[in-house]
């Protein structure tokens, strides 16, 4: 595509974008620039305006709401009552399985360090000291960062 065709593009684009009020002011006026030396995009534009004039103006259409009736059978209810049994059965159990494990092995909690430092390489400091003392190391290394 050569250089007009990209200008044509863009030019097209702000027609659209000025029809809908989200057009900058430079932007505006470049595209004003461009429709009064290009006949084609000019032409495009009006017919945008005024098929966006006749939408707007045309009046809103009521529609009729569509009812669909669906029968209610047994075997549907049933299966509705039993999913949901599955469903809170599951829920039961997984408290249970949760409330055993963490009884079981409690673990470890989550503490935030509040201070008060200056410099980037005090906080990574921190950081790292914080690092270090929630991981767990083999016992074969050293605890000691290198």
């Amino acid at each position: 595509m050569d250089e007009s065709g990209h200008l044509c593009e863009r030019a097209r684009f702000w027609a659209s974008l000025r029809l809908d009020g989200e057009l900058s002011e430079l932007e505006g006026a470049l595209l004003d620039a461009h429709l009064a030396r290009c006949a084609g995009c000019r032409a495009l534009a009006d017919g945008f305006a005024a098929s966006t004039t006749s939408l707007r103006s045309a009046p809103l259409e009521r529609v009729a709401p569509v009812a669909v009736d669906l029968p209610r059978s047994p075997r549907r209810l049933l299966a509705t009552v039993a999913v949901a049994a599955v469903l809170v059965l599951g829920v039961i159990a997984g408290g249970l399985v949760r409330g055993q494990v963490s009884h079981g092995s409690p673990a470890p909690r989550a503490v935030a360090v509040v201070a008060s430092f200056e410099t980037p390489d005090q906080i990574r400091t921190l950081r790292r000291a914080s690092l270090l003392n929630t991981r767990q190391l083999p016992h074969d290394l050293p605890a000691e960062p290198v």
